[in-house]
């Protein structure tokens, strides 16, 4: 009788623990999703900076739709949807390295390796990449 007691005891404290840990877990944000933000964050400002339309249009709206390495050259592709109709890709070789653009169409966008001085982005909706 007391031995189950103690088995019954045991298999409680245990699922608790794992009941536990589990709630601990994911109660705190990864390490990799506030680096995941703050690239994003970082795209945001690259895309003020040195992106702007060509039909000159102010950026409303930046929708984050794509964020992953590719395995075999560990680069990083980030894609962003502008004002819900123009995509435009960015690359890095890591996270927090130099951000080149990529898989974009010249008639909807033009970049500037300088400062764009009139494509402040204040305002702007940003939806960010969740997996």
């Amino acid at each position: 009788m007391k031995k189950n007691s103690l088995i019954v005891s045991l298999v409680v404290i245990f699922t608790g623990l794992i009941i536990g840990g589990v709630i601990m877990f994911n109660s705190f944000p990864s390490k990799d999703e506030s680096k995941y933000k703050e690239e994003q964050d970082r795209i945001v400002q690259y895309i003020e900076n040195h992106v702007g339309l060509t039909d000159g249009k102010p950026v409303s709206k930046i929708e984050f739709i794509e964020f992953k390495q590719n395995d075999m050259t560990g680069t990083w592709r980030i894609t962003t949807k502008i004002n819900e109709t123009y995509k435009i890709s960015f690359t890095e070789d890591e996270l927090g390295g130099e951000i080149e653009t990529s898989n974009y169409s010249p008639k909807e966008f033009k970049e500037n390796d300088d400062i764009l001085e009139n494509n402040i982005i204040d305002n702007v909706e940003i939806d960010y990449f969740e997996e």
